[in-house]
């Protein structure tokens, strides 16, 4: 009609001696067919311009999935795909393998938040259905990663679809970071190397490229963690490329790189200093005091030890009293923190007992440490106020209850590890000795020495 009517418009008008037509014969017809076509005319850009944006806005993809006998995946299946309206082919017929009739499903997964859940299909198809097992379903797939399946008794069909953003509508350039890591010293440097982490993202078309530079040189493809080892300051740039050819702004981390120190082999200094009173021969009134100092400038000191007069080697930590009377030998030495151990080191000092201890509890002065009858073979040693670890012990004592009584040792033993005079496990051993003693038990009877 449109023709028609601009056919009309455009042939010559009739002569004058022609008969007269009704567009003649009629002004207010010709001037309604005047208003038509200028309508026309103005509609027709248009309407054309809205059929080049439907021919535009048509699915730019066709994404086809098959099945066929087999009931463990797929016959064949898309992996990757770009943003925008899509046409889903799904065939299950015998044209794709389906001798057995077995009907499949083809479902995109909107259940699971670390997928895209925003396209909803859900098609079954088998080889006798009305479509002889093929459909379709137009779609809008965005960026992301979608799952689908095809659920059965006993087995699923499953898969992922990763979907870019259209190269031409990607603008925006990768999102890069980078980490260092490696040994750090107390300055911050990293120990004989360090090691660049790089990872780049990208919403849209997705990552093509990461590249990196080592102190201002070539850039290299990125393909794993780059290790620098060279001792000296260095800067390693990166950027990354999407598909889309947008190119990230260059950015970089800058460290310091410094030698190992040498293996330390060289076992800490040790010393030790007595104080006390001392009378005019020397000897020590009434007791002395042992400080012991070590130091290391390498891996640093880990442990300092010491042993009074042949008994175990115990933990130092605050100068040790020496009480009794008598001749005493102490051993000291120390440990670093790469296992080199110092030679053990002694010195001698006598006490003189000036006053000796009335206010012991008990008097017993038997070489090993025993708990009622039970001997515990620990040396019977002098305590810091003078007493025996024996008279501390008070086992001769009437105790109300046997549970009394091995309280009272545990709070003991205790305080003489605390104050070095036994280690960990002699104090465990005294405590283990008391609970199986008969001390403070009715009707028990002790052994007189």
């Amino acid at each position: 009609m449109f023709r028609r009517l601009l056919h009309a418009q455009t042939d010559p008008p009739p002569s004058r001696s022609a008969p007269r037509g009704r567009f003649s014969s009629h002004p207010a017809l010709v001037a309604l067919v005047a208003l038509v076509l200028t309508a026309f005319s103005l509609a027709a850009p248009a309407a054309y311009a809205a059929m080049s944006r439907d021919a535009a806005a048509a699915p730019a993809q066709v994404l086809t999935w098959t099945a066929g006998d087999g009931y463990m995946g797929y016959t064949s299946a898309p992996t990757t795909a770009v943003a925008g309206p899509t046409t889903i082919v799904f065939e299950n017929s015998a044209a794709t393998g389906n001798t057995t009739g077995m009907p499949h499903t083809l479902t995109f997964d909107t259940s699971n938040p670390d997928y895209n859940t925003d396209v909803s299909l859900n098609i079954q198809a088998s080889p006798s259905d009305s479509a002889g097992g093929r459909h379709t379903a137009e779609v809008t797939l965005t960026p992301g990663v979608y799952h689908y399946y095809c659920a059965m008794p006993g087995h699923m069909m499953s898969g992922e679809l990763t979907v870019t953003a259209a190269p031409g509508n990607d603008t925006t350039a990768p999102d890069t970071s980078a980490t260092v890591s490696g040994t750090k010293d107390a300055s911050g440097n990293y120990v004989s190397s360090a090691t660049v982490t790089v990872s780049a993202s990208d919403a849209e078309s997705g990552v093509a490229t990461v590249e990196y530079s080592l102190d201002d040189g070539a850039y290299r493809d990125y393909g794993a963690p780059v290790q620098v080892s060279g001792v000296g300051q260095h800067t390693v740039a990166y950027r990354a490329t999407d598909k889309a050819g947008n190119t990230s702004a260059v950015k970089s981390v800058s460290f310091t790189v410094v030698a190992a120190p040498p293996a330390d082999t060289t076992p800490p200094e040790v010393s030790a200093s007595v104080s006390g009173t001392k009378d005019a021969s020397g000897n020590y009134v009434g007791g002395a005091t042992v400080t012991v100092t070590a130091s290391d400038s390498g891996s640093g000191v880990a442990t300092t030890e010491y042993s009074l007069d042949g008994g175990p080697y115990l933990s130092y930590s605050a100068p040790v009293a020496v009480n009794r009377a008598g001749s005493h030998t102490f051993l000291y030495r120390a440990t670093d923190k790469a296992g080199n151990t110092s030679t053990a080191k002694s010195l001698t000092l006598t006490v003189v007992d000036s006053k000796p201890p009335t206010d012991c509890p008990e008097t017993d002065d038997r070489s090993t440490v025993f708990v009622g009858t039970v001997n515990t073979g620990i040396p019977n040693r002098v305590t810091a106020n003078g007493c025996t670890i024996n008279e501390l012990i008070e086992d001769h004592r009437t105790w109300a209850s046997h549970g009394e009584f091995v309280s009272y040792v545990g709070d003991l033993v205790a305080d003489l590890r605390h104050e070095g005079v036994v280690d960990q496990r002699e104090a465990g051993d005294i405590k283990k000795a008391a609970g199986r003693s008969d001390v403070g038990k009715p009707h028990t009877a002790h052994t007189e020495r």
